[in-house]
């Protein structure tokens, strides 16, 4: 295969990390953009992780228009670039309650800047990372589908929808190729703390009380962080504008994921059940099947699997954790 180059926004950052990881793994030059914070803890871990590969990490503000203004001259030195992967922005639902301007402007606003940037420097496509939080409560036996009616109930659900809007006029308006790949419950090594698997498997092995809100029947559609990677390469290839979900397509309930982590861990997990919080959607499912067709892709990891591989990683970078963001 051709070395192509493709830049990656928020590369710091779980799926940032991993998707660099991967590009660079198939051969190619690749180009990481974030924020910073990577003086501690897993962000530093992935940094020199990254750098170590031969990947170059650069540091800008996506909100601030003259900060990626400079990141575009440092790009104009590299070469065509081919996609931009535009991971970076500010994720969680209820954190977003409390800071909201700074969701959108850095879902928003800081989208429209990449946008820009991939227009003025000719990149061939965009593939911009969206959520399945802006389906909200509407999910339905089959699983949500991309074009089932759309309810974000939290200020970052609904600054990605907005920004999944700004994404679809831009490519009609620009002939730019442009793919809206929407995650479902994205978990793996070097994941994410605030997100039920890491943060589970953390208190179980270290024989911590574990909350759970609600009685733990919510379901999630957990998917394993290689297949991700591999669904969100695969989609900056499509022509067009397309929007796809990225998921396993096969709920399971919270508390069934806690008993996996239970039995790989040979620990006894303290469960505190608390009351439900009214954010929480009571369960995701993604309708994968345009994605099947239009990527030739699937994913490949079970839960059980995916959460053994993670609890490995965790046993090896205990340290980690406590610091990671």
């Amino acid at each position: 295969m051709n070395q192509s180059i493709y830049v990656v926004t928020g590369a710091l950052g779980f799926i940032g990390f991993n998707l660099s990881t991967y590009l660079s793994f198939k051969g190619h030059r690749v180009i990481g953009l974030d924020k910073g914070n990577d003086k501690i803890g897993i962000r530093k871990w992935r940094k020199q992780n990254l750098i170590s590969k031969g990947i170059d990490i650069f540091e800008a503000d996506i909100s601030n228009k003259y900060q990626v203004l400079d990141f575009e001259k440092i790009l104009r030195g590299y070469g065509q670039v081919r996609t931009i992967f535009h991971l970076a922005g500010l994720a969680g639902v209820r954190k977003s309650l409390e800071i909201p301007s700074e969701y959108y402007d850095a879902n928003l606003r800081g989208t429209l800047n990449i946008i820009q940037l991939a227009l003025r420097i000719s990149s061939t496509s965009l593939v911009f990372s969206s959520t399945s939080s802006v389906y909200g409560d509407n999910i339905f036996d089959y699983g949500s589908k991309e074009t089932d009616p759309k309810e974000p109930i939290s200020p970052y659900a609904n600054s990605k929808l907005l920004a999944e809007k700004v994404c679809e006029l831009f490519s009609s308006t620009h002939a730019l190729n442009i793919s809206i790949v929407r995650y479902f419950t994205v978990y793996g090594p070097a994941g994410r703390p605030d997100m039920s698997v890491l943060r589970f498997i953390d208190k179980i092995y270290k024989e911590k009380k574990i909350t759970i809100f609600g009685d733990g029947s919510q379901k999630r559609d957990f998917t394993y962080i290689d297949d991700v990677c591999e669904g969100t390469f695969l989609s900056s290839e499509l022509s067009g504008f397309n929007t796809l979900n990225i998921g396993r397509s096969e709920p399971v309930e919270l508390i069934k994921v806690v008993r996996f982590i239970e039995e790989i861990s040979n620990k006894k997990a303290d469960i505190e059940f608390g009351p439900a919080n009214p954010l929480d959607v009571k369960k995701t499912f993604a309708d994968i099947e345009r994605a099947k067709n239009f990527l030739d892709w699937k994913p490949n990891k079970s839960v059980k699997e995916g959460i053994l591989e993670t609890f490995e990683w965790y046993k090896n970078n205990i340290d980690l954790i406590g610091n990671l963001e």
